[in-house]
């Protein structure tokens, strides 16, 4: 709605509607002063036309002919015939619009639906900038068959009811009144713009971030020294970029003279709608239809002059979804560049969301991060509608919310599916954990995020970024679907560098793991996409837990990719990663590959290699040095079971991991529930990559490791406690070596046990 016109107007309007009903109007009379001042060539140009107009069936389209010559003359309907020719003055509803209306079925509906008389195009330039009133001479039907053949009358009459308006109001209100040219002189009335809702996206149930809010505020407020501020809001995929910059310009829309939402998904849709921003400035609406033929471009260009002028410096301008960027003409050829699209002068705020770090390059970062776990919480009741059954409490106590809730991982996208589907299906916060952690993918088919995610549910907005790396780079796509493999939170290059101890890798593994650049630039596009996050202070990657969940489902489904592969690679990576002893200075990173090793030890694999049954092993032996030992137990017998199937049970490698090969037993006293102690002298831990698997060593220097039922001893010199009762039946014997500053023995065994 635009806004009211001036009281003074209205109140001379009423007035003026009061005297027609007995007195006739003086509209001829001026059309008559004013003709007469003119000569008759010009005159001719708004005359009454003599030939009659025709009103054709709203279903009978015209030609291609500019006149209605062509036109069935039987397709006109039939109307009673008119009493007079003076013009008649209709008072009502007047549509204003950015472009011309010439389709009959559209206009019936304008009439139906809205009760409108007529459609023009320049109040909605017009009227929130200064107060004014419309008058249009009607001079067409809205339809196909529309032509300038009544327009110049058509003026005339407008002109003339206009004078007599004014004349009708009081002198001295009109003379307190500003003109058009004074209030658009006027830099508060010139530049000021409403933001234009409709434009924006639509969103609901936003929560948290506050601090991103104030950060943006802080950095983009106007100011009237001259400083062009942009914002880059970059971050994964359904992350809330788009939500947050929607808030912001809702918050601040009174703190700018104007706000303008472009659509930045390609270089067409963000010309489309500089050219509908144009429309809505001050005096700049279109004024016949040959304006819907401009140049778009032009109209683009227009618009960022306006930007540029002296005294505009107040605005905001938000390219929302630019995730197609290229800077140098030659590069990827779905982008487009859009410093392009800046205003050619140094002041106003510029605001971008996109997935693209890289557009960092263009203004000051601010990267959209994970919601808190108690907005998270927030965000999965309210749009669950949980909240609204005020059973918070309820919740409050449940402990699988929170689990649910960081499942999720703070991403809004997932959040708002997962309460969609609760509150359209009915489903409790329990159940939906439960079919997420057990059907991932049917549930994600079936899922919807609502107008507010333009871009489609989860299993969509991700493949258009996964899409664009696979043209760009096949090997950091299958790069990307690798590394979900791991536990996510925690990935480096060494870890997955180990992967080249596979006999079975593949020709671009093997390229992007052969140097730590080299995988840093595998990583470039992931990093690049906001798929993987990098945390410089631990030297490592993360990955969001959704994003997993979608690689994973996406090597699940894939033809191409074998899933199978994936898991034996990772888990070779994770194996080969284990350091061969447990020194003190492989103890940090021992705790940083349980989470590794927690996660691959349930993969399967299509063969028995020898470098699988070698990871297993090694995780066995990490498990061991973590005093994990149920674990342990399960990684030797797979191991076992392994070579057992691939080698036979009377293999030397068979027989070492049973105990019974004679070097292993010089080395050994199986012990039977009991505990012995004999001396020793360095007995240096085999590494991972032996033929055969050894039982292991748990070794300390200046710091004693106890074990689960075991008391270490502070005694003499170095010694061997050997334990079977307290280990698992598959490991009969366990190394416990004790270096001390004490130069005898101990006296009793048993204390060191």
């Amino acid at each position: 709605m635009l806004n009211r016109p001036p009281k003074v107007l209205l109140t001379a309007l009423a007035t003026l509607q009061a005297h027609h009903l007995t007195e006739e109007s003086r509209v001829l009379e001026f059309i008559s002063e004013v003709q007469a001042k003119m000569t008759p060539r010009i005159a001719a140009n708004f005359a009454r036309p003599t030939k009659e107009d025709l009103l054709y069936q709203t279903e009978y389209e015209h030609g291609v002919c500019d006149t209605c010559n062509d036109c069935d003359q039987f397709k006109p309907t039939s109307r009673a015939s008119r009493e007079h020719e003076e013009p008649v003055i209709h008072y009502g509803l007047i549509a204003s619009a950015n472009q011309v209306v010439k389709d009959g079925r559209r206009r019936d509906q304008l009439a139906r639906d809205l009760g409108v008389l007529c459609v023009e195009m320049e109040a909605a330039g017009l009227m929130n900038d200064f107060p004014c009133l419309v008058v249009r001479g009607i001079c067409d039907y809205a339809d196909s068959h529309k032509n300038k053949e009544w327009q110049g009358y058509a003026a005339m009459v407008a002109a003339a009811y206009a004078k007599e308006l004014v004349l009708v109001a009081p002198i001295h209100q009109i003379q307190s009144t500003p003109t058009a040219r004074d209030t658009l002189a006027d830099p508060v009335h010139r530049f000021n713009i409403p933001l234009d809702l409709n434009a924006v996206p639509l969103i609901s149930n936003f929560v948290g971030r506050q601090g991103e809010l104030d950060n943006l505020w802080q950095f983009l407020q106007p100011e009237d020294s001259p400083s062009r501020k942009v914002a880059v809001l970059y971050g994964l995929g359904g992350m809330g970029k788009t939500q947050l910059a929607v808030r912001f310009a809702r918050d601040h829309q009174n703190d700018f003279t104007a706000i303008f939402w472009l659509s930045g998904k390609d270089r067409e849709s963000l010309v489309q709608s500089l050219g509908v921003a144009l429309s809505r400035l001050p005096g700049q609406a279109s004024s016949n239809e040959a304006s819907i033929d401009t140049d778009v471009e032009q109209q683009a260009r227009y618009m960022l002059r306006w930007l540029a002028f002296d005294g505009n410096s107040r605005w905001l301008i938000i390219f929302d979804n630019v995730d197609h960027y290229s800077p140098f003409h030659g590069a990827e050829s779905d982008g487009y560049d859009i410093g392009e699209f800046f205003p050619n002068a140094d002041h106003g705020s510029i605001l971008i969301t996109s997935r693209l770090q890289r557009l960092s390059e263009l203004g000051e970062p601010f990267p959209v991060r994970r919601l808190e776990s108690q907005s998270s919480i927030e965000l999965l009741l309210q749009s669950s509608g949980f909240l609204a059954s005020n059973t918070t409490s309820n919740f409050d106590n449940n402990p699988d919310t929170l689990t649910l809730a960081n499942r999720l991982g703070g991403l809004p996208l997932a959040i708002v599916i997962a309460g969609a589907f609760m509150r359209e299906t009915g489903t409790s916060i329990t159940e939906y954990l439960q079919y997420y952690q057990k059907s991932w993918s049917e549930l994600q088919l079936q899922s919807n995020p609502g107008r507010q995610y333009q871009q489609g549910n989860i299993l969509q907005t991700w493949m258009i970024s996964y899409l664009e790396i696979q043209k760009r780079d096949p090997s950091a796509a299958d790069l990307l679907l690798l590394l979900a493999h791991f536990d996510n939170r925690d990935i480096w290059y060494e870890l997955v560098e180990c992967v080249r101890h596979s006999s079975n890798i593949p020709n671009w593994l093997n390229k992007v793991t052969s140097s730590g650049l080299a995988f840093k630039i595998g990583l470039k596009s992931l990093i690049g996409f906001s798929l993987l996050e990098s945390k410089q202070q631990e030297g490592s990657y993360a990955m969001h837990p959704v994003v997993q969940d979608w690689c994973l489902h996406v090597t699940n489904e894939s033809k191409v990719l074998d899933r199978m592969q994936f898991h034996e690679l990772a888990l070779i990576s994770v194996g080969f990663s284990v350091p061969s002893d447990i020194h003190w200075d492989h103890a940090k990173l021992q705790q940083r590959l349980l989470p590794h090793a927690d996660h691959v030890r349930y993969f399967g694999w299509s063969h028995d290699g020898i470098e699988l049954l070698r990871a297993l092993h090694c995780l066995g032996n990490l498990y061991l040095y973590q005093k994990k030992l149920k674990k342990a137990e399960k990684m030797y017998q797979r191991a076992l079971a392994g070579h057992e199937k691939a080698l036979g049970p009377d293999h030397t490698s068979t027989l070492d991991n049973h105990g019974r090969h004679k070097e292993a037993e010089e080395h050994q006293v199986q012990g039977m529930g009991n505990v012995k102690r004999t001396s020793t002298l360095d007995h240096p831990h085999p590494p991972p990559d032996t033929d055969f698997l050894p039982l292991h060593s748990v070794r300390s220097e200046d710091v004693i490791i106890p074990l689960p039922g075991m008391q270490a001893s502070s005694c003499s010199s170095t010694a061997l406690y050997l334990i079977s009762d307290s280990l698992p039946a598959n490991i009969s014997i366990l190394e416990l070596r004790i270096t001390s500053h004490d130069q005898g023995l101990c006296d009793d065994p048993s204390k060191g046990s």
